[in-house]
């Protein structure tokens, strides 16, 4: 009996290892959200905004057919955050079958795993409608360090599908 209780004391060592590493390293991951409500999508516009030049003439740039947006983030647990988001129909006409598609890498491009996925079936959104969701994002150990091991980079892809248009917003985000 005696004997076992190095085995024990290893292990629970081990136990509070990744416990105290999880912890350090999701206050770093989940940082991508944001604090206070901001979040993913909301620091870099899905379309780059040209600067003005005093006198001179801005040319006109199209408008994104759809906003992004994070309006709230709360803690779910260690590994987990409850995010709420919303998509607005920005172009003069419905917006049929639609589909938001959500997907994070650890690192600077997608061409890793996926760390985490999220689908929502909005279906239609009229012209200048907003639809707004919460879903629950949960990292497995495994992903929070791999993006530790990205030096705390992850990039995070949102694709917008409709009958008519497919919209991709990548953002890119130090987290840790």
């Amino acid at each position: 009996m005696l004997d076992d209780w190095p085995v024990v004391g290893l292990l629970a060592a081990v136990g509070v290892l990744l416990l105290v590493t999880a912890g350090v390293v999701l206050t770093g991951v989940f940082g991508f959200f944001g604090s206070g409500g901001a979040g993913v999508g909301t620091d870099s516009p899905a379309m780059p905004t040209p600067s003005a030049t005093p006198g001179a003439e801005t040319p006109a740039t199209p408008r994104q057919p759809f906003t992004l947006e994070t309006r709230a983030v709360e803690e779910c647990g260690m590994l987990c955050r409850n995010v709420t988001s919303a998509v607005t129909n920005e172009q003069p006409t419905v917006a049929r079958d639609v589909t938001v598609r959500t997907r994070l890498y650890a690192g600077n491009d997608t061409d890793g795993e996926v760390r985490w996925e999220g689908t929502e079936r909005v279906a239609r959104l009229g012209p200048g409608e907003t639809y707004q969701t919460t879903q629950r994002v949960e990292l497995p150990l495994e992903a929070a360090l791999a993006i530790r091991e990205a030096d705390g980079w992850v990039t995070i892809r949102t694709t917008v599908e409709t009958a008519e248009q497919s919209v991709t917003v990548t953002d890119r985000r130090e987290v840790g």
